[in-house]
């Protein structure tokens, strides 16, 4: 029914998820398959996004093809246009979802973990939208940019320093971008999640406690959320009240008070690990 809602009622839209592996990217080339839009799934770990189309084959529908690569190796970001116009000939939806950051302070970081941040969190996910929004202007068809960036863009979160720097420019950014394409084709969004059932807590060393889990959002949550508001062009998209919530308080309240509260709630609600990431 979803796929037949999609052609008669929503053109197809071609499009490029990143981070696609597992979490989030995922759950929305998902839902972005199961409406009917041929999906082109991109992520580091080949084997993850392979069990990805495989499944969306077993269930029948073919629409989700997979193209692994390491968006912060040199031309990644020109080879991922190049594979999606080979695929697709027109992209008209990008959606930058790859993220990464252990849960540590500073200090504790590797120099490597700190470069890894902000080359996928900023510069991998600004060249995507540098050199996919004139291929989008060229064709003329409506188009939508999405990057997904978090609740900590607005809420200040202790031991993701970098991290939470990364969220802002993707905020700030993201939100220039809109404006600069108003009128155009193209409608820009940020799609801005806090804690999600993913392996994210996990990987950055982060046990969360069975209370807190119970509050958070499954990754099929949210893209079952932003999936309507990503076709609608909705500028800001914070999928859940608990995280909206955070960001009112976040943009409310003084800083040493917000990064007190957030400290004080990380504390109660998880306990700190070491990270799954490499160093």
């Amino acid at each position: 029914m979803a796929q037949n809602r999609a052609i008669n009622g929503i053109s197809p839209l071609n499009t490029v998820i990143t981070g696609a592996s597992s979490g989030i990217g995922r759950a929305l080339a998902v839902e972005f398959a199961r409406h009917g839009h041929p999906v082109l799934a991109t992520a580091r770990r080949e084997e993850c996004i392979e069990e990805l189309c495989e499944q969306m084959a077993q269930e029948g529908n073919p629409c989700v093809r997979c193209f692994p690569l390491d968006l912060t190796a040199p031309g990644a970001a020109k080879a991922l246009l190049d594979e999606a116009v080979r695929v697709f000939g027109k992209v008209h939806v990008l959606i930058n979802a790859a993220g990464m950051s252990p849960y540590q302070e500073f200090s504790e970081l590797s120099c490597a973990n700190v470069r890894r941040i902000i080359e996928l969190n900023v510069l991998a996910l600004t060249e995507l939208c540098h050199l996919y929004l004139p291929h989008m202007q060229a064709h003329g068809e409506p188009g939508h940019i999405v990057n997904v960036g978090s609740v900590g863009a607005y809420a200040p979160l202790p031991r993701f320093s970098v991290y939470t720097g990364s969220k802002n420019y993707v905020r700030a950014f993201t939100d220039i971008l809109a404006y600069e394409c108003r009128g155009a084709n193209i409608r820009v969004s940020a799609l801005h999640p806090g804690g999600t059932l993913t392996e994210f807590p996990r990987l950055a060393g982060q046990q969360i406690k069975p209370f807190a889990r119970k509050t958070m959002l499954t990754p099929e949550r949210v893209a079952e959320i932003a999936y309507p508001a990503i076709l609608k062009g909705q500028r800001v998209i914070v999928p859940g009240f608990a995280n909206q919530l955070a960001v009112l308080l976040g943009k409310l309240l003084p800083f040493p008070w917000a990064i007190r509260l957030t400290d004080f709630v990380y504390r109660q609600s998880m306990d700190q690990v070491p990270p799954e990431y490499p160093s």
